[in-house]
């Protein structure tokens, strides 16, 4: 399928918790959340993924995107997103799943190919996200 030219968010972004096991995610919550401020996105549980088991994806006209989650339930890979305003609503959305850690986690956003991470503590604005990507994918 031609994509308009906008193959370039084809990529993994990984929002990670530095930590072994994630207890206080409540995945009931995330997908009535999800649901709400993405409507249309569908939610498939894999019992035979070995990592990634949930996955969400929501192909609307407003936005694209695929997103999973690993079975520690402290990774969310971001592998697509599209939306008009691109870079801006990435740094939304990606700002958005960090508050689904606690505030005084050490959670970080990594890009897959060349290992550049960003550390996204809590007082990180969806501003520096969005700049960061700007020089991550230029």
């Amino acid at each position: 399928a031609d994509t308009g030219g906008v193959d370039k968010m084809a990529v993994t972004l990984y929002v990670h918790l530095n930590e072994e096991q994630n207890c206080n995610f409540n995945v009931k919550q995330f997908n009535e959340d999800i649901s709400t401020k993405y409507p249309g996105t569908k939610m498939e549980v894999s019992n035979s993924a070995r990592n990634y088991d949930i996955c969400w994806e929501n192909y609307s006209k407003q936005y694209q995107f695929e997103l999973r989650m690993d079975r520690n339930r402290c990774t969310f890979a971001i592998e697509y997103f599209n939306s008009d305003d691109e870079l801006y609503e990435f740094a939304r959305f990606i700002a958005w799943l960090r508050s689904y850690f606690d505030r005084d986690k050490n959670v970080i956003l990594l890009y897959e190919t060349d290992c550049t991470q960003l550390d996204l503590s809590c007082d990180r604005t969806i501003d520096d996200i969005r700049i960061w990507l700007e020089e991550t994918f230029g």
